[in-house]
Order: structure tokens, then sequence, then C-alpha cells
């Protein structure tokens, strides 16, 4: 896959000082960003395209997808700390969506808005409230326990009772049909997408015996294709095919696969490790490689030998909102749009090298996003326009006050920051910045008290499921969304564009243009996936799009 155009990527971490600079697209004498610079963006979204191929397979060379062979060893290097294994901290850390799904199985996986079966061979719907799921009868995990419906149950009120289910709205109870049938209880007929992918998709389901005489946080016993046999937290996690995988070869699921015998996940802290553990092949994929070094993987770089580079758009993004609580400065809706006005999102996505830059309300990785949205003329997000942002300003209540900015402390992020920081004080808007350990961000923003201005990644299996974390008011039971709005008429809007009939074009639409007339929600950036790849991978296969499944992946032999 050598020949892939990744110049225009390079160029990002130079530009950062003349794009603070002013707005790219601010009128008169505010339009400072050169015609070059302008080039460059536009080059960059297509250089980004360009770089979007996944590998093919060579049909000419021996793969492990026409063998019984297993590829040796692959090592990942990952930048962040799983800390502990249990099943129920699934969302504590991204590093867990990579790794926990080798060992551990849910009922369902959850693709294209659809429920593939995996522990479960199917649902029956009872009646509204009441569906059933049959699991197969012959599952087992890597210490021989049977897995049971009892053990469905057990899983579900484990993860229930620990405080981590989150999306669990729909979800009342689960209860024991038969041996290897369960019944759930939701508390309104499902009538949304994705309103089941956390109770039936990211449930890990275990053993009850093994959890209760085992140790999960550091050696879980599994229930997938492969098993922990070493874990050192703020080091590796290490993991073995599992030979005694409990489903059917003609029933296996394609992303449940064991295509190579070892997968080491090094946690490497710092990206400038990354390109050295890639270059000296202490590491076989990260995509944690800083841009301006790509090119050194890339064809006619000088670790281009063996390697490669893989770019591509995730479904993830970043999303800053104000504070709408009542009495907060930015509860006025002409600051807010001030404030939205002022930014320029190419050139905050430029500044961090790693992201696309949103020109609407969404992602374009989904299909239910439209890009008509982009030409709508109040849509704040489609350009900077600084004369704008000061008109707004001038109608609102704000007189100098320091306004403050909470975001997780992650290197993208703090890029992000800084130059929001820089952007708004071209407007007048004095900001600072309160970049906290990713925990405690999490726990911050759900007090009115602690921000005016919040950055936060969110994602989902769709448009609607992307907003619905930070724009439901039943998300955190407070009767406030992530943005401190209690507006019946948003929600209702919401909870319509995420049920099944009124999922369409015209009713999103309509959402997103009462979004722009209130100033709710601004989108910055969705995150880039700068993978370097060895080229000992034939295929790279990823779940939800997004995650490498390196058991799945397809490997050279020869």
């Amino acid at each position: 896959m050598k020949g892939k155009k990744i110049a225009a990527l390079l160029l990002c971490a130079t530009m950062t000082a003349s794009l603070v600079a002013g707005c790219g697209s601010s009128a008169g004498d505010q339009a400072v960003k050169t015609e070059t610079q302008d080039d460059v963006a536009e080059s960059e979204s297509a250089e980004m395209s360009e770089a979007a191929v996944a590998p093919t397979a060579d049909a000419s060379r021996k793969t492990t997808a026409e063998s019984d062979e297993r590829y040796d060893k692959i090592s990942i290097g990952m930048i962040s700390d799983p800390k502990d294994l249990g099943p129920t901290s699934m969302n504590g850390d991204n590093s867990k969506l990579f790794i926990y799904y080798n060992f551990y199985e849910p009922l369902f996986d959850f693709r294209n808005n659809e429920y593939i079966p995996i522990l479960a061979k199917g649902y029956t719907e009872v009646d509204d409230l009441h569906w059933d799921v049959e699991i197969y009868d012959y599952i087992y995990d890597t210490a021989g326990n049977h897995i049971t419906a009892d053990d469905v149950v057990f899983s579900l009120n484990l993860l229930v009772d620990s405080g981590n289910a989150f999306k669990f709205d729909s979800f009342k109870s689960v209860e024991k049909v038969d041996d290897y049938t369960v019944r759930f209880t939701w508390t309104a007929p499902i009538d949304s997408l994705g309103a089941l992918e956390w109770p039936w998709c990211r449930t890990c389901i275990v053993s009850q015996k093994a959890y209760e005489e085992g140790n999960f946080t550091d050696a879980p016993v599994a229930t997938g294709p492969y098993k922990v046999s070493e874990f050192v937290s703020g080091s590796r996690c290490v993991l073995e095919a599992n030979d005694d995988y409990w489903q059917k070869d003609e029933l296996r699921d394609p992303e449940h696969l064991a295509n190579v015998q070892t997968i080491e996940y090094n946690i490497i802290a710092e990206t400038s490790q990354h390109v050295i553990a890639l270059s000296t092949g202490q590491i076989q994929y990260s995509e944690y490689i800083p841009a301006e070094n790509l090119a050194d993987f890339a064809e006619g770089g000088q670790y281009a030998e063996g390697n490669d580079v893989y770019v591509t758009q995730g479904s993830g993004l970043y999303m800053l909102m104000c504070n709408n609580y009542e009495g907060k400065l930015t509860a006025d809706v002409n600051l807010r749009k001030a404030i939205y006005y002022a930014l320029d999102n190419e050139a905050i996505s430029a500044a961090t090298g790693n992201t696309v830059a949103a020109k609407a309300l969404g992602t374009a990785f989904f299909s239910d996003y439209y890009s008509s949205w982009e030409e709508n003329p109040d849509n704040y997000m489609a350009s900077c326009d600084l004369e704008k942002a000061k008109e707004y300003l001038s109608k609102s209540g704000y007189n100098g006050e320091t306004l403050t900015l909470l975001a997780p402390s992650d290197e993208t992020i703090k890029t992000m920051m800084t130059m929001i920081q820089a952007l708004l004080l071209q407007a007048g808007i004095d900001v600072e910045i309160v970049a906290e350990e990713a925990a405690l961000a999490q726990t911050d923003m759900l007090d009115y008290a602690k921000w005016d201005i919040l950055i936060s990644q969110i994602g989902g299996g769709s448009q609607v499921g992307e907003w619905n974390r930070p724009m439901n008011n039943t998300e955190f039971g407070t009767g406030y969304n992530m943005a401190f709005i209690a507006d019946d008429t948003l929600q209702e809007k919401l909870l319509n564009v995420n049920s099944l009939a009124g999922h369409t074009e015209e009713n999103e639409t309509d959402f997103v243009n009462y979004i722009l007339e209130n100033g709710y929600y601004y989108a910055l950036c969705s995150p880039a996936t700068n993978a370097v790849y060895s080229e000992d991978f034939a295929t790279l296969v990823y779940r939800e799009s997004e995650f490498l499944r390196a058991g799945s992946c397809d490997y050279y032999l020869d």
C-alpha cells in the first residue's frame, strides 16, 4: 500500500502560529489566513481522502485467511493504561475498547444499527415490554465453566450494581426463563436506534462462579477468542489465542477470529516513543504517531521498509458546548454565538495534526449525517466570522470576565484548548484553560459551577446516537443534559429523531436548525486514525470501524 500522499498532514504542526493570527473567513482586514493556507487545508482534506484506503491482501501471497496457521505475535502500542481488566469498568479508559473484546464476549455485536448474535443465538419479542434472548447451550469459558442464563443475569446485574451501566434507560430487569433463555423487561417499548447497544453489546458476560472465586481485575477468565496470559498495569497486557474457544468454526463470527497466536499491548505514554518503538520493531502497530512523523513510515521515508500508513476518519467527535445553567454568563445565547463564530475549525484541526475539521453538527462518518447541513447560512461551524462574533458579543452581557474552559488533558484536546483560547481572545473574550485528568474532568463537568465552556469527546453507533450523550436530559439523572440545558422542545425533538419512525432527514435537519437557532452546541473536529502498521498485516479489521481487532486481521505467512 505504498504511495499514499500524506504531505499535507505533515504541514499541520508548523501552521499553528500563523493560523492563530485570525479567522480564515472573516471580512476585510481580518482575513489574515493566506490563500496558501486555505489551499493547504483543502489539500489536507483531499490527501486524507486519498490516504483513507485500507490495505487489501495480495492474492499471490500466503496469508492466515488461506491457512490453518497463525501469525506468531503482534505488538500494539497504546498510549493509555487500562489500569484494570474488570468487566464492569469498560468505560473508564479508551484503551479498554481495543483490549477487552478480545477476551470478553457480549450477547451481541452492534454493526450498522443491527444486533449481530455472538453469545446469543437470537431474540424474540414476546410483547412490547418483554424480549427473550436465547444463548448457545455450549458456551464455556477458559476455566471450563459452562455459561448459562444464570450467568447472563448475574453479569447484567453486576454491571448495573457497579454504577457503570451507561445508556441503560430502556433496561428495567432481566430474569432467567430456562437454562439458556433470559427475559428482558424494558421501561418502555423499544422505539429508538441503538437503544439496546449497551445492555446487549457492551455488557461483558462472565461466569458467576469464576468471578466470585477469581481476580478479574488482573486475571479475567475469558469467553472470547483470546485469554489474558499477563497483565502489568502501566506496562503491558499480553493475550494468547484461546484454543478452546467455544463457538463452532462454521458459526464463528468473522470479527471473533484468532489469526495471531500472541497479541501484546504495550503502554507507551509518549507519542515520540511510539515512533522509536515502530522504527526498531518493538511494536508493529500504533495509532499515536504524530502527523509530522507519518512520512517517515510512508514510501520514501527513513522507516518505510516493512511499514505503511493508513489514515482514516473515525466516528468520534470533539464537541464544544457552553454552560446554560441559569445565572451563568454563557446562558446568554448572544455570548454563545459570539464564542462559536470566533472559532475556526480548520485552524484548530490543522494545529492538532490528527483530526478532521467538522463542518456541521455531526460526523460525516455516519449515513444519517447530511452534507446539506453544511450549507445552512446560520451554521456557525462552517466558517469563522470575527465581525459577527463581535456583533453578538456587543449584544450580550459579557464585560470582560474570565470564562473557564474545561476538558480532559490529553495532547490533542490541550492543543485545541490553546487554539480556542487564542481565537476567542481575538474576539475580546478572555478564557482560562482547565485541563484535568479524564476521570476528574468527567466528575467536574457535572458541576455547573466548575466551567463555562466544555469540550467532550463523544461517539455512538449512528449520528443520532452520537448526539444522545451530550443532549439527552435523562442521561445524568439531574434533569439537565451535559450543557445544563433544560429545554423541553430540544428533548422532544431529540427523542423524535432517535425513534424508528422519526429518524428521517427532514426531522434531523429540523433538529439541527433548532440547535443552531439557540446556539446550544458546536462540533469541533473528528479524530483521524493515523495508523502505522507492519506490512505483515494483509488486512486491517476494526470493531465498530474504529478499534483494531488484531486477531481478526489477516497476516502474511510467507
